[in-house]
């Protein structure tokens, strides 16, 4: 059996063998993975035995500088970082890797964000912004700048202050600080000023899931993007070090969905239900709301009450009226908790939106057949079906790829056994 542990110095609430218990779960892999906890008084030194026993390691704060004196060799990524968080042991020799860069890169792929070509400022200068400039640097970014409250790095290459960040302008702001971690969840690094200069927020913090600075970027319209995924595809990227195989994406996935809902079952979380117009969400989610006992609000008619019109009335004023005052709701909704929304459906359009989901919920696509729904659906309701019910085919051919790549979970509409249905949604955050 392969025996892994983490390193580090408080280690009480790490998901670390969690995620790995996954891995050897999905893989059906004879490995263990413990969790070390070590004083800073006592120093590596008198553990380096002990690691020997394991064929690799994770190492964690304060560790990751002071495990490089015990290792025989770095990896490109580690020397470039001047830091280490994967050890393999290879017949009692140490070997060291970074794999936080690539985790970064996996977070900002599953949530669509580019990096060559864009302009980034990484918020904060220690090993985490490190890793972070690491990877953006090498992937191609047009640009990448390192905010600094350090008034000696002014005017230094690649350093930017505080001050003069008020007037940059970038495609994505990364935090790497821990402003707004538990249990300050109530600090944000930046003004909205700030934030307000920048298409998309990255924040590598995870606890809390929906932190105050990424709050802030969906209430200013920004795409919003959260750090637990970094966290599962950086340990993802130590399993394919330690076994020399690439890791199944999905499996990634999977585990991140996986840790999202046990956040959300302990600190409150939402249920966005998507899908086309008339796919029956409104239907389904009164039913998962009362299985639940949780309330149940209907996107558009919140849409009606906060902006005191009737949605044929905003889309008079034209459809751009309409979805802002659509990603206003969700907003809104976002910051409730333990509530079965029925979204309308175009709301996984805007990315502002798919952030305020899923960084408050999770996110389930009802899936039924378009030509059951043609058959059925009622015109005089939907501004965009005044031209008939045919025009629903090219609405859902242009947004069916958007439907699947927004959401976290996929349930069938069963047309003639809604409570199977119902119990299948249940069941996802149960």
């Amino acid at each position: 059996m392969k025996k892994y542990c983490v390193i580090g110095e408080k280690l009480t609430h790490t998901m670390s063998p969690q995620i790995h218990k996954a891995y050897f779960d999905y893989y059906k892999k004879d490995g263990s993975y413990e969790v070390m906890q070590i004083a800073m008084e006592d120093m590596l030194g008198d553990c380096s035995g002990k690691l020997l026993q394991y064929d690799g390691f994770n190492v964690t704060v304060p560790y990751k500088e002071k495990i490089l004196k015990y290792l025989v060799g770095t990896s490109e990524e580690a020397k470039n970082i001047g830091a280490v968080n994967t050890v393999v042991n290879s017949d009692g020799k140490l070997y060291g890797y970074n794999t936080d860069p690539f985790g970064f890169e996996g977070m900002l792929k599953a949530n669509g964000v580019e990096i060559k070509g864009k302009t980034f400022v990484i918020l904060g200068s220690g090993g985490a912004c490190k890793s972070v400039y690491y990877i953006l640097n090498q992937r191609g970014a047009k640009r990448v700048k390192i905010a600094t409250r350090d008034d000696s790095k002014k005017g230094v290459d690649d350093f930017i202050t505080y001050e003069e960040l008020k007037g940059f302008h970038g495609d994505v702001l990364v935090n790497t600080t821990p402003v707004g971690m538990f249990p300050n969840v109530d600090a944000c690094p930046v003004s909205d000023e700030i934030i307000d200069n920048f298409h998309c927020v990255a924040d590598i913090v995870y606890n809390p899931v929906y932190t105050k600075l990424l709050q802030n970027a969906v209430r200013l319209g920004k795409k919003a993007v959260g750090g637990l995924y970094m966290l599962v595809a950086q340990a993802m990227k130590s399993q394919e070090i330690w076994n020399n195989s690439l890791t199944d994406e999905a499996l990634t996935r999977n585990i991140y969905n996986s840790l999202m809902k046990d956040y959300f079952k302990a600190n409150g979380g939402n249920i966005y239900l998507t899908g086309i117009m008339s796919c029956g969400k409104t239907v389904k989610g009164k039913k998962v709301a009362k299985a639940l006992g949780w309330q149940f609000i209907d996107a558009d008619e919140y849409i009606t009450q906060i902006s005191g019109k009737t949605i044929s009335q905003l889309f008079e004023e034209g459809e751009s009226v309409f979805r802002d005052w659509e990603s206003k709701a969700f907003e809104e909704l976002s910051h409730k908790k333990n509530i079965v929304v029925a979204t309308g459906g175009g709301a996984i359009l805007r990315d502002v939106n798919v952030s305020a989901m899923r960084l408050s919920g999770v996110i389930i696509l009802i899936e039924r057949k378009i030509e059951d729904i043609i058959a059925h659906v009622r015109t005089d309701t939907r501004p965009l079906l005044k031209d008939g019910p045919q025009k629903l085919q090219e609405i859902y051919d242009k947004r069916k790829d958007r439907y699947y790549s927004t959401c976290d979970y996929v349930v069938k509409s069963r047309e003639y056994d809604m409570i199977k249905t119902v119990n299948d949604i249940v069941k996802i955050v149960k």
